[in-house]
């Protein structure tokens, strides 16, 4: 089908969606860390105390807190498109997820592509949560595979590795038609 969205447009939305949810995972830390702070009594510190905490506490919040957050809030982000078949930049650029036949896709295909696409994060923070290192190794092996078959997208198909095993594509959302339930 012809109308199928390249790379381009998916990429723009891509973009608009790390901005998203930068700004989301900004919001979160500044939220825990104002909640954090209700736990330590600031009172009992001298000047050069507390302007070391102040100096620790912006390194803490944006070399470990908001990157942190920003992937949590990306992983949950990016469960919209398994539900809706878009995101916030899909939408904004008025592009959505179908059937390669250019038909909507059911919510249970959605969900497929979103297991697929975000494999990687999902074996990573399984080898997280078990603390098995080989298996964060491998997340980050489906990782990579993942973002390498995003490329897949410049081919004439423009189909990328995680549209391909889904069976799904990205289309104008104004022309995905819609199938008899």
């Amino acid at each position: 089908m012809d109308t199928r969205i390249g790379f381009g447009r998916r990429l723009g939305a891509y973009l608009l969606d790390v901005l998203f949810v930068i700004g989301l995972g900004y919001i979160l830390v500044n939220i825990t860390g104002d909640y954090l702070e209700n736990f330590v009594d600031f009172s009992k510190f001298n000047d050069q105390q507390l302007e070391a905490v102040s100096a620790s506490s912006t390194m803490w919040t944006f070399s470990v807190l908001l990157p942190i957050a920003a992937a949590l809030m990306g992983f949950l982000y990016n469960l919209i498109e398994g539900f809706t078949g878009y995101t916030i930049g899909k939408l904004i650029l008025k592009i959505q997820i179908g059937n390669q036949d250019g038909t909507k896709a059911s919510q249970g295909k959605l969900m497929t592509r979103f297991a697929i696409k975000n494999i990687g994060s999902i074996i990573s923070l399984f080898g997280i949560a078990t603390m098995i290192s080989f298996i964060g190794t491998l997340g980050s092996i489906f990782g990579l595979i993942i973002i390498i078959g995003c490329f897949f997208v410049l081919g004439e198909s423009k189909l990328a590795l995680h549209d391909i095993i889904a069976k799904t594509a990205v289309y104008p959302k104004a022309e995905l038609i819609k199938t008899e339930e």
